[in-house]
């Protein structure tokens, strides 16, 4: 179906009032409305970007038009002495000749031109369709008298005509506001429907001052929604980003070759990549950490790939930040370093959480001697966890399960870091007696330590529960490893592993 975008009325409103306005889309499709007064979407001088310039922006286009205009305050409008149609003058906009002639004039240059008063209707702004109908209705000279106040109170226009004006204000405001535009425009009708020369200064200062303050408020508001508009921007970009690099990490895993997810999944680069994570974390010097990187054996797929200096660039980088990005080392395939990464941060975290269990099991949750508790201590020293706290911690812990007892707190000097992972500790503690903080892992060695001179599984899982707290598959496979190793121990001491073993294979059938 044809549709008319621009009439001749319409066309020959934004040619008179591209000056003032300098658009660059109007301007560039002007010389186009020059040539057609009509412009129909079937129209075939049309480009298709001028018709999708037209279709989406004409409206905004007139009526930002319709402000830069504004009745001539020496002559807003006259009427055509003579009874002849043919002596009457032609509106500007629409060509036909009107008896009634407004005279506007634009507000940028003073370009002077006469319209017909449904023109008025049609294309002018709101203020000046209230202009036209006071003077034409009560009084001439309302444009002079109107030019005159809002010079004085350039608020006015604002508080009368602007639709958008402290649109942030609070909702519990908006009454303030209503009743500032009602009696701004009471007394501006007042002043306006009969000629005088004094301004409303009294009875408008309580409408402006409180205008002011509600403008402050809005303001306010403005600045607090730009400013939570901002973090919303932050955090949608950090989300973004976060996305962004899933993405890329995800794209980067399907583009691996298979060769290479063969080897991430092999056994022996796992073990290595643990291994050597073991060593990145107890922070060796430089030449010792080589020296016992030296003595571990390297899957022959890695040996081209990564060197001890690499290594050891990486074991310098998580000393200083603590992690491993190895930026500098472009050679160094980009998997192992994600992988050693994220097993060497894991297992910080874990070497530091089973540090903490161990100083507090030995100043509290054990029961100890003076002299065995200061030895422990004295072993808790040594590692890098333990070289990261005061001396003076060693010290407190001495006698800290007495001073617990006693009713008083942790030390206020120790740093906040160990003082939350105590309290933390201390918070499940009984009423009575103390009881050791349990780790989320234990390791073979620990276990083999555990059922050292414990005769049964009874025994070695009453101790089991009181030392370790693991998630619960964990735990399932851990009691039932002992429970196993227990029973091939009676079986071994009554020379019956070879029956029992037959037994359970016909069981399993």
């Amino acid at each position: 179906m044809t549709t008319t975008l621009l009439t001749p009325a319409e066309n020959r409103f934004l040619q008179l009032s591209q000056p003032a306005l300098q658009l660059p889309d109007l301007t560039r499709v002007m010389p186009l409305l020059r040539e057609h007064p009509t412009v129909k979407t079937t129209s075939d001088f049309l480009t298709r970007s001028a018709r999708d310039l037209l279709t989406d922006q004409r409206v905004e286009w007139l009526l930002q038009g319709s402000s830069v205009w504004k009745l001539l305050a020496r002559l807003p409008y006259a009427i055509n002495a003579s009874e002849h149609r043919t002596d009457w003058t032609h509106c500007a906009l629409c060509h036909k000749p009107v008896r009634y002639e407004y005279h506007v004039v634009l507000r940028t240059d003073g370009q002077e031109i006469v319209v017909g008063s449904e023109c008025v209707k049609k294309f002018m702004s709101d203020e000046m369709q209230y202009l036209m109908a006071i003077t034409t209705e009560d009084n001439f000279h309302a444009v002079a008298q109107y030019d005159d106040l809002t010079a004085h109170y350039p608020q006015v226009p604002e508080i009368l005509w602007d639709q958008t004006a402290l649109s942030n204000l609070p909702q519990a405001q908006h009454g303030r506001h209503r009743w500032v535009r009602r009696g701004t425009q009471t007394t501006v009708d007042g002043y306006l429907k009969h000629r005088q020369r004094r301004l409303p200064q009294a009875e408008l200062t309580p409408y402006l001052t409180e205008y002011t303050q509600l403008t402050e408020l809005d303001q306010e508001a403005t600045q607090a929604l730009a400013q939570q508009q901002v973090q919303q921007d932050e955090v949608a970009k950090q989300r973004a980003e976060r996305e962004a690099a899933a993405a890329a990490w995800k794209s980067a895993e399907t583009q691996e070759s298979a060769a290479v997810q063969e080897l991430r999944a092999s056994q022996p680069y796992r073990d290595y990549v643990a291994t050597v994570a073991e060593l990145i974390v107890q922070h060796l010097p430089l030449a010792e950490f080589k020296s016992q990187l030296a003595g571990i054996d390297q899957p022959r797929s890695l040996k081209k790939l990564v060197n001890s200096y690499q290594l050891g660039v990486m074991a310098t980088e998580f000393d200083r930040s603590g992690k491993i990005a190895a930026a500098r080392l472009q050679i160094v395939p980009r998997y192992l370093v994600a992988d050693l990464n994220r097993r060497v941060r894991f297992r910080a975290k874990q070497r530091q959480r089973d540090w903490v269990d161990d100083l507090f099991n030995v100043a509290i949750g054990f029961e100890l001697a003076p002299a065995e508790r200061h030895e422990r201590l004295q072993l808790l020293r040594d590692p890098w966890e333990g070289q990261q706290v005061p001396a003076q911690v060693f010290t407190d812990c001495e006698t800290l399960r007495a001073e617990l007892e006693a009713g008083k707190s942790l030390p206020t000097s120790w740093p906040t870091e160990l003082t939350e992972a105590f309290t933390e500790r201390l918070a499940p503690q009984p009423q009575q007696g103390w009881v050791p903080a349990r780790k989320n892992h234990v390791t073979p060695s620990q276990l083999r330590h555990l059922t050292a001179g414990k005769s049964d599984f009874a025994a070695v899982q009453t101790a089991y529960r009181r030392l370790y707290a693991l998630p619960a598959a964990d735990d399932a496979i851990t009691l039932s490893a002992l429970h196993q190793y227990y029973l091939r121990q009676r079986d071994r001491e009554e020379r019956r592993q070879d029956a029992t073993q037959a037994l359970l294979r016909d069981l399993m059938k």
